[in-house]
């Protein structure tokens, strides 16, 4: 017999010790998990609790047996049935338990626990045979049976009820036959009834466990699809997640490789343009047939426009990849203007057009800006100027907005007489690859990658593009940036003043340039230029030159066998800081990317010229650096 409720068979076993915190952690919708502990919950149910209970039952049996002997009995306790009554229920007690507990599992099909439990109904009748004889009440225990299947279901109790109401009435009739005088058919008719709605009013309570249990498997199953569909979502993102963290790495490797590409294509192209341009220059400098000043000349602003195409390509990349950084430094604007139209100007020589600047009085010597990029946007804006203006007149101008006691914000326009921009196109020249002109019998040719550059740059640096024109007029394109003062003026000697008397004067000059046809033609200009020019082909021999001889000027390429440009420059610095000397060293490189610049002026060169270089750039930077003037190459 059981006396207890079998909730235990769901796999639910709560210790009333146990904490939430405890519950939480030992709760959990994963599948294999839950089968586990159903399993476990079965074999500690049938092997464990139900012949414990069931022991405990009749224990209590015989304990009721023997107290309703010694009350009826007197001096004759316990009475030889009572005894076998007893010696019956614990052995039943025992092999139940032996059977359940050695049994679970291997008996097939059968369930051995609802076969013990229809034996129990007959094991208490035969205790009830016993007790009875004092209380026919003792009937109503058979009703143990429907209560602890009401666990079960409404069907297992209802299905109880009638077993247990018939074996009632079977062991009546039994009693009927065998002791007439025992039968009490009214009484025991009324008891079968009883029992019999009891039974019924019983099983009809599991109703609501059911349903409650129902009810709770459905939200387990709702939930466990839940957990399922969250666990395949969470896994679908954890994929998701690791390819895009692929994809990034991926894109970084590209980029990282894209800017590699682009820094070596930079150089590998400029060194050779630079040959062919220098060469251009210096034929254009020789005498030369009409038709063959016409054949130079077509090559060289062949070449120009390729050179200027390619660093567009390059720089719009940079941008785009978000791999081009702004170097900050202390700039003169005077200067930076006067080298954007020195730049320009070869483009205008074959044009009626002449160049002009002017800058405000109130900008001060020196400002706070990245020189390369703020020389790239002036040079972009005044070469666009140039291509668009036939004849007349390209003005560029610095004027003062605002001014605060760290900062001025200003303007610089370019202003042209060219043809002018359609109202209707304004909008779009800044966009890539667009001109206003897109006609394939356009006269003015380019990439319309120029403006695109100022106004990504401008966006860059803080600041605002504009642009006003009129067709057949002239346009007006200006930037307005906000630039921080310089917090000192920069010594005068750095940049020594030009002694209109000293033109003449012959500039010693040290070319460090290990490429045989950029050494021939560099070399070719600054002798054209009137310098005496000594040539050495690696910054070993050019850091020995320096200490042997003193020069005006030491033009320093930055890749070069044995040993590079930045080292040959900190072992000169470091053996002039011991003698006292300085000599003006300025970068001749092939290298475009800020970064790269940067590391020229940090190895202790003075300024850097960006190849490709001419005539023009070389005297301009020898007259800053060193205060004199050099004869200008004569052409045709």
């Amino acid at each position: 017999m059981m006396l207890g409720n079998r909730h235990a068979t769901r796999g639910v076993c709560v210790n009333r010790s146990t904490t939430p915190l405890e519950l939480d952690a030992s709760f959990t919708l994963d599948e294999a998990a839950l089968a586990q502990r159903r399993a476990a919950s079965v074999r500690r149910l049938n092997t464990v609790q139900i012949p414990a209970m069931r022991a405990v039952g009749f224990v209590i049996l015989c304990a009721i047996a023997l107290l309703q002997d010694w009350r009826n009995s007197g001096n004759a306790f316990p009475q030889p049935g009572v005894v076998w009554l007893v010696a019956l229920n614990l052995a039943y007690a025992a092999a139940a338990y032996a059977v359940l507990r050695f049994g679970h599992g291997r008996s097939g099909p059968v369930n051995l626990s609802l076969l013990l439990f229809h034996v129990d109904v007959l094991v208490w009748l035969v205790n009830l045979h016993q007790l009875e004889q004092s209380q026919l009440f003792f009937a109503y225990f058979l009703l143990v049976r429907v209560v602890d299947q009401v666990g079960d279901g409404f069907r297992r109790a209802l299905y109880f009820g009638h077993v247990v109401t018939a074996a009632y009435l079977a062991y009546s009739a039994w009693v009927a036959y065998h002791q007439p005088a025992l039968a009490l058919w009214p009484d025991r008719l009324g008891i079968a009834m009883t029992m019999y709605l009891l039974g019924i009013y019983l099983a009809i309570t599991g109703l609501v466990t059911e349903r409650l249990r129902n009810r709770t498997r459905q939200a387990v199953r709702t939930a466990r699809a839940l957990v399922g569909s969250l666990n395949q979502k969470a896994a679908a993102l954890e994929a998701q997640a690791a390819e895009l963290e692929h994809a990034r790495q991926q894109a970084e490797q590209a980029s990282l490789a894209k800017s590699q590409f682009l820094a070596v294509t930079s150089h590998e192209i400029r060194t050779p343009m630079n040959g062919i341009l220098g060469a251009a220059e210096l034929l254009m400098a020789t005498a030369l047939t009409a038709t063959q000043q016409r054949y130079v000349q077509i090559a060289h602003r062949s070449a120009t426009a390729l050179l200027g195409l390619i660093d567009d390509v390059l720089d719009l990349s940079r941008i785009e990849a978000g791999k081009l950084a702004l170097n900050t430094t202390s700039v003169d604007l005077r200067a930076l203007v006067t080298d954007a139209l020195d730049l320009v100007a070869m483009t205008v020589r074959d044009k009626p057009v002449r160049l002009t600047s002017e800058v405000a009085a109130k900008v001060p010597p020196t400002m706070l800006a990245d020189p390369l990029r703020l020389r790239q946007m002036l040079v972009n804006l005044l070469h666009n100027a140039v291509k668009f203006t036939d004849q007349g007149t390209v003005d560029l101008q610095v004027t003062v907005l605002t001014e605060t006691p760290h900062s001025l914000g200003l303007r610089f326009s370019v202003l042209d007489t060219g043809i002018g921009i359609p109202a209707d196109k304004l909008a779009s020249i800044f966009d890539a690859f667009t001109q206003a002109d897109k006609s394939t019998t356009r006269r003015h040719g380019g990439s319309g990658l120029g403006l695109t550059i100022v106004k990504q740059l401008a966006d860059l640096m803080g600041g605002q593009v504009h642009v006003e024109s009129k067709v057949d007029v002239g346009s007006h394109i200006w930037i307005e940036l906000e630039l921080q003062k310089a917090p000192h003026v920069e010594a005068p000697a750095e940049k020594p003043q030009v002694d209109e008397r000293e033109t003449s004067v012959s500039v010693s000059v040290l070319l460090a340039e290990d490429d045989f046809v950029n050494q021939t033609v560099i070399g070719e200009m600054l002798q054209l230029l009137g310098c005496d020019v000594d040539h050495v082909g690696d910054g070993h021999a050019a850091y020995n030159a320096a200490l042997s001889k003193h020069y005006d000027i030491i033009f320093m390429d930055c890749h070069m066998p044995v040993m590079d440009g930045h080292e040959a420059t900190r072992l000169i610095r470091e053996e002039e800081l011991r003698r006292g000397q300085h000599t003006v060293i300025v970068a001749l490189t092939a290298d475009s990317v800020a970064s790269d610049l940067q590391r020229c002026i940090e190895s202790g060169m003075n300024a850097v010229l960006t190849k490709p270089v001419s005539s023009m750039q070389l005297s301009s930077t020898i007259a800053r650096w060193t205060g004199r003037r050099t004869s200008p190459i004569t052409r045709w």
